[in-house]
């Protein structure tokens, strides 16, 4: 084992690792079979200074299979408390995953003590990932935003084209000033005007996460993937203290029969619903006390279509996207990009009461996906849907998920469940029985038809049958490779940011008074009615009071 702090250099042509904290550098080389990472001496060989407290005493063990190393979150056998994560999913300590020539892995989800951990084989030809991108500051006005000239360019629908500068004062302070519609956070906290930025500060701009360091802007998190950790969930009859960890990019279903606590715990992982124990984390934030930093990110689609059924599908996207997003954005180029994404490019010029159910269902997601949120909520899309459709719906959402975003469905239809990554099976009193894989499930609960709807007839067979699938859940290997294994508890922050700036009251106004016009004008029938009835209704009114005064 070998430590160093300061300047990076290979020591060999052994693979290697480099760990940076908050500007401290380690560099350990592997040299063995199998190697202990952490900040316990008796236990670990590669020893991490005792200060970097976000690694544990055995946070990680890395082991030489062929030409690789792979490595292990924890001891192997139990996680870490701050994990291992590359792209926020998280490393387990049974899968472990295989590290390349210059693999990023972050240990712990606070920006502000984190450890970045970077694996580097001086005899690969490639590396496997670019290198962090960061811009200096000094003797320069910095621009950030969606402009193609901005120092740092931030490519995001909530992102304004100026949406923030950093200059320098007479006293060498740097000073953030922002510009936009949606605002900056720095530490969680809305920025006013402008602010003084001190070493360490987190930046939060639309999804992006950046880091203020040693007069440098380092980019710290693109915002692309989101994770969701519900830890012990508690809503008295309704949840029954539900635990889960929904990763990046996962398609996962809440299922289960009528009163079963579906619809209360989508609620829940929404933010809408307060528990009396327990909280939501994304990202390692508590959503209830971070909501108005992430409430852009979050789609929620609810089970009745919302849409104007008199306006054409791009009619419906373009108002909503003027509605949503900042006034400097390109509303046609967004619209054309969510509507292939939705595969409705074909009915643009459709009218919305001339579509299909699943087409009008489709509209409904576009309207959500015109800020790009990374965390997708659907409630029951496929209801009333034809098999056909169902199917089609599930295949759109699957899209969704291997985009990158992270889809959450309540449903009752178990056809197309296959598609999932996860199935969460609720039973009555709000019981967590069984989260993981779907095939998983049929061996869990032992149906040997392979047909989903035997697990609901199980479930509806008592509450003390239910009980008892919930207590077995709990103890079986499912709960700890699914739940405990990747399962992360987040930060609370006591400080809850305000509340995001809308867009103008009058803006609004005109952009809603126009819709509502188009709206009527294409309503002949009901328009007609009223500019009739409305001077037969004054001339009855005449005649009724005659010569009396009104």
């Amino acid at each position: 084992m070998t430590g160093n702090i300061g300047q990076l250099t290979a020591l060999s042509d052994r693979p290697y690792l480099v760990l940076s904290n908050q500007g401290e550098v380690l560099q350990l080389e592997l040299k063995q079979q199998q190697h202990v990472l952490g900040r316990d001496r008796t236990r670990a060989d590669l020893v991490i200074p005792e200060p970097w407290r976000a690694v544990s005493g055995v946070h990680a063990v890395l082991r030489q299979i062929g030409d690789n190393y792979w490595i292990y979150d924890g001891d192997g056998q139990r996680p870490s408390t701050n994990g291992l994560f590359v792209d926020r999913t998280r490393i387990t300590p049974n899968d472990g995953y295989c590290l390349k020539n210059g693999t990023e892995i972050k240990i712990g989800l606070d920006p502000q003590n984190q450890v970045l951990l970077t694996y580097f084989n001086p005899l690969a030809n490639q590396v496997a990932v670019p290198s962090k991108q960061s811009i200096l500051l000094k003797n320069r006005s910095v621009l950030l935003g969606r402009d193609p000239n901005a120092s740092l360019q931030l490519d995001a629908p909530l992102v304004s084209r100026r949406h923030a500068t950093i200059d320098q004062d007479s006293r060498g302070n740097y000073i953030l000033r922002d510009h936009s519609v949606n605002g900056v956070f720095v530490n969680g906290q809305r920025v006013t005007n402008s602010v003084q930025l001190s070493e360490g500060d987190a930046i939060r701009i639309g999804p992006f996460t950046l880091t203020y360091r040693s007069g440098e802007l380092q980019m710290q998190d693109r915002g692309n993937q989101i994770r969701l950790d519900a830890d012990s969930l508690v809503i008295p009859k309704r949840l029954d203290n539900i635990t889960l960890a929904i990763e990046p990019g996962q398609f996962v279903a809440l299922v289960g029969g009528s009163g079963a606590g579906k619809s209360t715990l989508m609620r829940t992982l929404l933010g809408i619903e307060k528990t009396t124990k327990g909280a939501v984390f994304l990202n390692g934030d508590n959503l209830r006390q971070n909501f108005n930093i992430y409430r852009n990110q979050i789609g929620y689609v609810p089970q009745d279509d919302i849409v104007h059924a008199d306006l054409t599908v791009e009619e419906v996207l373009s108002y909503a996207a003027k509605l949503r997003l900042p006034p400097d954005t390109d509303v046609k180029q967004v619209v054309a990009k969510t509507l292939e994404d939705i595969e409705m490019t074909h009915r643009r010029k459709a009218l919305v009461k001339q579509l299909s159910g699943g087409q009008r269902k489709r509209v409904s997601i576009g309207v959500e996906l015109l800020a790009d949120p990374k965390l997708f909520f659907l409630d029951e899309p496929t209801s009333g849907l034809d098999p056909g459709l169902d199917k089609k719906m599930m295949q759109l959402l699957r899209k969704l998920a291997n985009q990158g975003r992270t889809v959450i469905l309540v449903t009752h239809a178990t056809a197309n469940i296959t598609m999932c990554d996860r199935i969460v099976f609720m039973g009555r009193g709000g019981r967590l029985c069984y989260f993981g894989p779907p095939r998983e499930a049929l061996d869990f609960f032992d149906v040997k038809t392979g047909d989903f709807a035997d697990i609901y007839n199980e479930l509806e067979t008592g509450e003390t049958n239910v009980q008892s699938w919930a207590e077995k859940f709990n103890k079986s290997p499912y709960y700890q490779r699914y739940i405990v294994n990747h399962f992360s508890r987040g930060q609370a922050n006591a400080k809850i940011p305000s509340a995001p700036k809308s867009q103008s009251f009058v803006k609004q106004l005109v952009l809603l008074a126009q819709r509502y016009f188009q709206l009527i004008s294409r309503d002949l029938v009901n328009l007609s009615l009223a500019l009739l009835t409305a001077p037969i209704g004054i001339s009855l009114l005449r005649l009724a009071v005659r010569d009396k005064d009104p």
